[in-house]
């Protein structure tokens, strides 16, 4: 792993924010990177064709503080946006923003901390704060881990929903990852795109460091591109696929782990596909999951009650759907 530089205080992080159509929201996200408590930073802003106000801001912002710089481009979607930001930025480390979100003030310094104190580690993540979820949702991610290697931490980004999870936003790599493999995000993904980059950097042998502090808000919207995907869904698992590949390459426990968020994912696509009434959509994830799932209901490295759960899911997808929501709004 190459070396970067010594002094903390005059790393560079380039953080990454990728803009379309989130007028009312954008001052605070900008406003909340510009009072970061970390002061060698620069904040690309990435334009993506959005036809409000958005552009307009970006500018203004650049000509107020020079740690700003924006890139006006047509339209290409969120990934396509975030590899000219990689590709733009200087810094010895990258960050990914979200432009209707917003960071606590030591956001950058909480997730650079961990690469002085831990020389090793390729990426550094931080828990989250989630507003305006439907079930009340306030807080993201863990519990602190600490130090994982790069199979566990492939593991803790594919095991859906019980740590940090696959997100770009929460966390922070060193640029020589994207510098000297040329990962990038795949733009013909529109769903678990982050999901996959996360998975291909680990399966590279960088491993990471969790401190579960929640620096990042995460607004929870409707309208937001992951509420919005019904003809987007089998970009879905065409990444999963490609998720459960690099899993092979460690071992069958770690395939079994990316196997079955496969399936768990598919699950839920059913029980929308009976709540919808959409016949298309249930005989798609049904023929998924019934390729999927006996192994790893016999899959003695997974946990014995996620095994359990899945032939009741199997059986009933719209019943334990249900029962879900009704856990996550007590």
């Amino acid at each position: 792993m190459e070396q970067t530089v010594q002094d903390r205080a005059s790393a560079r992080v380039s953080i990454i924010v990728p803009v379309y159509r989130t007028e009312a929201y954008l001052h605070t996200c900008l406003d909340s990177l510009l009072i970061q408590t970390h002061r060698a930073i620069e904040i690309i802003l990435v334009d993506d064709g959005s036809d409000d106000g958005c552009p307009a801001i970006c500018d203004a912002y650049a000509a107020r503080d020079g740690r700003v710089r924006v890139i006006h481009k047509p339209n290409g979607g969120v990934s396509a946006a975030r590899n000219n930001g990689i590709d733009a930025a200087t810094g010895d480390f990258i960050g990914f923003v979200d432009s209707d979100d917003w960071v606590e003030p030591d956001y950058v310094e909480g997730l650079l901390n961990p690469f002085f104190e831990h020389p090793e580690i390729g990426v550094s993540i931080s828990g989250w704060f989630v507003h305006d979820h439907p079930y009340g949702r306030t807080e993201g991610g863990a519990e602190g881990i600490g130090l994982l290697s790069p199979r566990e931490a492939f593991l803790h980004a594919v095991d859906l929903g019980k740590s940090y999870d696959g997100y770009l936003w929460n966390k922070l790599f060193r640029a020589e990852i994207f510098r000297n493999t040329r990962l990038r995000l795949d733009p013909s993904i529109a769903i678990c795109e982050d999901l996959l980059l996360c998975a291909q950097v680990f399966s590279e042998g960088y491993g990471a460091y969790y401190s579960g502090v929640p620096l990042y808000h995460y607004l929870y919207r409707e309208t937001s591109a992951l509420r919005t995907y019904d003809e987007k869904r089998a970009s879905e698992y065409t990444a999963r696929e490609r998720i459960a590949a690099l899993a092979a390459r460690f071992d069958k426990g770690l395939y079994h782990a990316a196997e079955l968020g496969h399936v768990k994912s598919a699950l839920s696509n059913l029980a929308v596909g009976i709540e919808t009434h959409d016949p298309a959509l249930r005989k798609a994830m049904r023929k998924r999951v019934n390729a999927r799932i006996l192994p790893l209901v016999f899959a003695r490295d997974l946990p014995i009650k996620e095994r359990l759960k899945l032939p009741v899911r199997w059986i009933s997808p719209s019943v334990s759907i249900r029962l879900w929501r009704k856990v996550k709004q007590k």
